[in-house]
């Protein structure tokens, strides 16, 4: 599920301060773009630009651990959008197409000529919007669990579950769950500096959720028509898995059958709809792994191994 469409609140919740500690290896940019001040992490490299675009609620820094993988091949920049900090929050401009525009911009500033976009989650719709006004910009997509339908994916988010967990009455001191949890904790290194650009006035926060939420509710009314990208298009696509959602059960348990079946059944969906996003895809690429959401941090070489070999044969100018 896209948790950067279907989680909104969680993706704004309160963290325990994290020391951001230096980043080697990128400098900070500000390019404005039509009447924003948009952040970027600058990586440098040798080649045609691949810019990294984060999903709903994260920001540049959530590509820290695999961004400098491709600057021997490319010059990699990663954007925070408007509306997310420490990028600046006009009072308009958040539709799919705007932000398609200030990627344009940005595209303009670090380099010019035609780039690679890899995009998670919600920032799909924004490469698909992008090859649309722009084909000819385009050298290849990357759509890290961002190639569905959102509107689709959010009503599947919203139907009953036959299980959730762990439940508040579970043992949090048996030796499985705490098994569990040290191979899955709820959060990493990457994401918590990430999500210290919420470390805002609350004023002011709450002013940026209200003008950002209008994106999230375009995409989840909106089809995503990914057939209109003439680019190559790698589809990384994540399926859940039985260890990650449900690893605080054991086999003895009365709950697991229903819990497996579930997750079974959940594979299955996510793997159609990959397929149906490689087919509708003139020149699409399906790589399929398990993992969350955050695909290209739960299998971080992985992801870097498919790009790779995907973009060294589909992403000479």
């Amino acid at each position: 599920m896209a948790l950067g469409v279907c989680g909104v609140t969680a993706l704004f919740a309160a963290h325990a301060p994290v020391p951001l500690g230096a980043q080697a290896g990128y400098r900070d940019r500000y390019i404005m773009a039509n009447g924003a001040r948009l952040y970027v992490a600058d990586w440098g490299g040798t080649g045609p630009v691949l810019l990294f675009m984060p999903g709903f609620g994260n920001g540049a820094h959530i590509f820290d651990s695999i961004a400098p993988a491709f600057v021997d091949r490319f010059h990699v920049v990663a954007l925070t959008p408007r509306g997310f900090p420490p990028s600046s929050a006009p009072d308009w401009g958040y539709t799919i197409a705007q932000l398609a525009a200030d990627v344009r911009v940005v595209l303009d500033s670090v380099g010019g000529g035609q780039a690679v976009l890899a995009g998670h989650s919600i920032s799909g719709a924004v490469i698909t919007h992008f090859a649309e006004d722009y084909p000819s910009r385009l050298l290849a997509a990357v759509y890290l669990d961002g190639a569905y339908d959102f509107g689709a994916a959010y009503r599947r988010s919203r139907e009953p579950k036959p299980i959730t967990g762990p439940p508040a009455s579970v043992d949090t001191r048996a030796t499985t769950y705490r098994a569990w949890k040290q191979r899955h904790p709820d959060n990493d290194p990457v994401r918590e500096r990430d999500a210290r650009m919420w470390d805002i006035d609350s004023t002011e926060l709450s002013r940026r959720q209200a003008l950002v939420m209008a994106l999230a509710n375009e995409v989840r009314s909106t089809p995503h028509e990914v057939w209109r990208v003439q680019a190559p298009a790698l589809v990384v696509c994540p399926v859940g898995t039985m260890e990650q959602a449900f690893g605080w059960l054991t086999p003895d348990s009365t709950r697991w059958k229903l819990a497996f079946d579930f997750v079974q059944r959940a594979r299955a969906t996510k793997r159609e709809v990959c397929e149906e996003a490689r087919r509708q895809l003139p020149h699409g690429h399906l790589l399929v792994l398990e993992g969350g959401h955050h695909i290209f941090l739960d299998q971080r070489d992985a992801v870097i191994g498919g790009m790779r070999t995907f973009l060294s044969a589909n992403s000479r100018p």
